[in-house]
């Protein structure tokens, strides 16, 4: 107990360019702060704006916009999209996330780095390239853009989220249990059922978590492979917003910016986000 005071007054005194270095880390920590935070407060300020136009300021507060998109079916339908897309796409980042993350952590086969490098690479790569490289390659199969055409490319957008995050939290883990698991006579299926999935939970559900919140919210895909029938609430959002100068835009950004941090902040009371890396 009388160690860390010890090591307080062993501690030497900080010299004027280490004042000057905090200094300076401190500040452009709070302005990336501000940067990140500032644009999404104004926006739900701007929600809240009972005038017929965007202006900031908000020149008197309402919910008059937020029962506008109540009784919006167009908005409605396209929310009920993004949420059916972003629930198909999570539940495929799952579905090869996992395995390809078990496989590229406890695996040793040949080109595995390129392997590993292959997977995570369209994290690296623009939306823009991805939507409008499926939409060529679809159309050389006459493969129009749909509801399963836009679920194919953000599945190819969102998997490296899932595979770098359910790999951060396998490397963490001790293989002496599962080592044990199938000394004891388990196979690999039972051994990665029973032993490995529970202990990587939490890396699985932040992974699905990201992969959902990016799904649900992507436009630059979205807008060369969505069908023209069944657009998603960002793509519906891009085309209202050049034709309409009310704040309903910002009340659905709020929902939106809403929706992400509910996620984030399940994630962070049901399994931890500070247990994913350990």
């Amino acid at each position: 107990m009388r160690r860390p005071a010890l090591e307080r007054r062993r501690r030497p005194p900080w010299s004027p360019s280490d004042l000057i270095g905090a200094g300076v880390l401190g500040t452009l920590a709070a302005l990336a702060l501000v940067v990140l935070v500032a644009p999404s407060v104004v926006v739900v300020l701007i929600s809240f704006d009972g005038r017929e136009y965007i202006g900031f300021p908000p020149a008197s507060l309402s919910w008059r916009w937020y029962r506008a998109l109540w009784n919006h079916a167009q908005i409605l339908d396209a929310a009920l999209v993004s949420l059916r897309v972003a629930a198909h796409v999570m539940l495929l980042c799952l579905a090869l996330g996992v395995p390809a993350a078990y496989a590229l952590v406890r695996g040793t086969f040949p080109g595995k780095t390129a392997l590993a490098a292959f997977l995570v690479s369209p994290q690296m790569m623009p939306g823009l390239v991805i939507g409008i490289s499926v939409l060529f390659f679809g159309a050389y199969f006459a493969f129009r853009a749909s509801h399963a055409m836009l679920v194919l490319s953000l599945t190819v957008f969102c998997l490296p989220f899932v595979v770098r995050i359910v790999m951060a939290r396998l490397a963490g883990l001790d293989p002496a249990l599962e080592e044990v698991s199938a000394g004891l006579g388990a196979g690999r299926l039972q051994t990665f059922w029973r032993v490995t999935l529970p202990q990587a939970l939490a890396g699985v559900l932040a992974g699905a978590a990201f992969a959902f919140i990016e799904a649900f919210d992507n436009v630059t895909i979205a807008l060369f492979t969505a069908s023209t029938r069944g657009r998603p609430l960002p793509v519906e959002l891009y085309y209202l917003v050049q034709y309409d100068s009310s704040p309903l835009v910002a009340a659905v950004s709020a929902f939106e910016i809403l929706l992400a941090f509910a996620v984030v902040a399940i994630a962070s009371r049901t399994i931890g986000l500070e247990r994913i890396r350990t």
